[in-house]
């Protein structure tokens, strides 16, 4: 994780005033997840993917409700982003999906789980030295939450 978290703080999402702050990367190895709501997520994700692939965008749900059904929403109301051009900032507590793609395509997710406050002051430490987590706060969190309503 050390590397992938080096490589976000390098790769700074453009607008984003502060380093992202996250608990937790998942890898997604040709996963064209269908459209969802994460459920163990604060919020706050930071996404992008590689490899030899076309299509594959996240369509994102920027002004879901959280409560309207998921099959009620329409992909013409959903953002388009091109994550293998760049990476993106999103809230993952809103529907969004992957569209359909042909190729090798892996995506990096950043983002935090719910209850990080209990981890305990030793594990932040090691998280934070061993593995190059940038530790969420409240500050830190609330930057990107503006940050992902500003767009």
């Amino acid at each position: 994780p050390k590397l992938l978290n080096q490589w976000l703080a390098d790769n700074r999402p453009a607008g984003l005033k502060t380093d992202f702050a996250c608990t937790s990367i998942n890898l997604n190895v040709n996963y064209a997840a269908k459209i969802h709501r994460d459920g163990n997520n604060i919020g706050p994700s930071a996404i992008r993917a590689v490899g030899d692939f076309k299509g594959g965008e996240l369509y994102y749900w920027s002004k879901d409700d959280r409560k309207t059904p998921l099959d009620k929403l329409q992909k013409s109301q959903a953002k388009k982003f091109n994550i293998k051009r760049k990476t993106e900032i999103f809230d993952g507590c809103r529907a969004h999906c992957v569209g359909d793609f042909e190729g090798e395509r892996i995506s990096i997710v950043f983002f935090s789980c719910r209850g990080y406050p209990k981890v305990g002051a030793k594990n932040i430490a090691f998280l934070k030295k061993e593995c190059g987590f940038e530790w969420p706060t409240d500050q830190k969190l609330a930057a990107v939450k503006k940050h992902i309503e500003a767009e």
